[in-house]
């Protein structure tokens, strides 16, 4: 495990996934850094570029304006695999966090109403995973840090009993509580 990092402060958007993932890397590395929330990831950007915090975890897009002018120094990046956009800035797991208790993967999804009828349901699957393989989704999504993914509705409710029995302990091993 890497040296523990002594910084004074981060911040993040209260709630956020930024939130989440920076807590849980609290936790799972022993990082001795004050945890200040905003009201969102804007704020803490800028008192992250003012100076008045030292570490802010923000999705790829709110970030590379700033990497690419100097403003702010990339040390590592969440995702599986290293950035198309930053090939040379190690992932977390590559500059060697650990990846018990920390798991960086975000996702996004299209969820209806319970008892949707099953043909509905593949016919929306079908369209939404025609319109993320062309060429023009899958850029759109590089821009924005994130990978482009299709698949069945049955390969959705797999991840989503996995994310579901995954997060209620990482969150209260990371002391974040709803309110």
């Amino acid at each position: 495990m890497p040296k523990p990092i002594r910084a004074s402060s981060w911040g993040y958007g209260l709630g956020s996934t930024p939130h989440i993932l920076g807590e849980s890397l609290k936790h799972a590395t022993g990082i001795d850094i004050a945890s200040i929330p905003y009201r969102g990831g804007d704020q803490a950007r800028a008192d992250l570029l003012g100076g008045r915090m030292q570490m802010n975890i923000a999705p790829l897009a709110a970030m590379l304006p700033l990497i690419q002018e100097g403003k702010v120094r990339p040390l590592a990046f969440t995702g599986p695999t290293r950035s198309v956009d930053l090939p040379d800035v190690p992932t977390t797991k590559e500059a060697g966090f650990p990846t018990v208790g920390y798991d960086p993967d975000v996702w996004l999804g299209i969820l209806g109403p319970p008892g949707t009828p099953a043909v509905v349901v593949d016919k929306i699957n079908a369209a939404v995973d025609k319109g993320l393989n062309t060429p023009e989704v899958q850029a759109a999504f590089r821009r924005l840090g994130f990978e482009a993914k299709s698949g069945t509705p049955r390969d959705f409710e797999a991840l989503l009993a996995e994310e579901l029995a995954k997060w209620p302990a990482l969150l209260a091993a990371a002391g974040i509580k709803a309110q």
